[in-house]
């Protein structure tokens, strides 16, 4: 006998969620999601349905805008539980994973990082798996001094949260393997304004590294790709930087990171998952 309630369920639409940390103003998410979705609908054979979410983590950090979207998502969602999740993630992770840990406890994740923490072991278990990008700050300075053989001075410039100081600490480790030939400045606890009035001025052979920022010296959030290309509009010397979400306005480039692709292998990831592959 065929149980009707369960043919149902097994015709209908698998649902998928796309929960992203960061701003729907910001350029990588909705180029992650949208990459996401495209190749799922190309390469998975039956009907999908697509929702989304962006939870503006940085900007709305309180335990009280927590615990807001954790209801909204709760009592949205109650009557339609997703099949499978995709967490574009930019630092937090943990705050996001808890969550969804909480509100979907059977459904399988796909993480897929635009900054570099690493996946706890932690609320979602074995139902998750994913990728994180890596910034390429050692390419990225080769490519400065193999277009500015003359350049003396690299100014670093970056935020001020936890995801913000990871990747700084990345290109100071990388800077070590140069500090021979340049001098290198951190501009890491200056307001916007502060930055954007002193890369107008900076003298010959330097040169500007943008690293990422989420939040300015000044305690501001600000959407990192968006600053980065304020920047670029602003400097009267070449800006580099580490992902392409920069690119487009005034920023030269870098050894970067290209979010389309990140996007692109999630929904992959997804499709595996959705095919019946286990994430662990």
């Amino acid at each position: 006998l065929i149980n009707p309630a369960a043919a149902a369920e097994s015709a209908r639409a698998k649902r998928v969620l796309m929960v992203s940390t960061g701003s729907r103003f910001s350029i990588a998410f909705p180029i992650l999601e949208q990459n996401a979705v495209d190749k799922l609908r190309q390469i998975h054979p039956k009907d999908l349905d697509f929702y989304s979410e962006y939870l503006d983590i940085i900007r709305f950090s309180s335990d009280k805008n927590h615990r807001i979207f954790r209801d909204y998502l709760r009592d949205k969602y109650a009557d339609d539980v997703p099949d499978l999740i995709i967490l574009f993630y930019a630092g937090n992770l943990s705050i996001a994973q808890k969550a969804l840990a909480q509100l979907f406890p059977d459904t399988p994740v796909i993480v897929a990082g635009v900054t570099e923490e690493d996946l706890p072991t932690g609320p979602l278990g074995e139902r998750a798996t994913g990728i994180a990008q890596r910034v390429d700050a050692d390419g990225t300075m080769k490519l400065i001094l193999q277009l500015q053989p003359d350049v003396k001075r690299i100014v670093v410039i970056g935020g001020t949260t936890e995801v913000d100081q990871a990747v700084i600490n990345r290109v100071v480790q990388a800077a070590n393997s140069f500090r021979d030939k340049i001098e290198f400045e951190l501009w890491n606890n200056r307001s916007i304004d502060e930055i954007l009035n002193g890369v107008k001025s900076l003298p010959p052979e330097t040169t500007i590294l943008f690293t990422r920022m989420f939040r300015d010296g000044a305690g501001q959030a600000v959407i990192s790709a968006n600053t980065a290309q304020s920047i670029g509009k602003a400097a009267n010397v070449p800006v580099y930087a580490l992902t392409d979400a920069a690119l487009g306005s005034g920023i030269v480039g870098g050894s970067v990171s290209d979010i389309a692709r990140l996007g692109r292998r999630a929904g992959e990831a997804a499709h595996d998952v959705l095919s019946g592959t286990n994430p662990a």
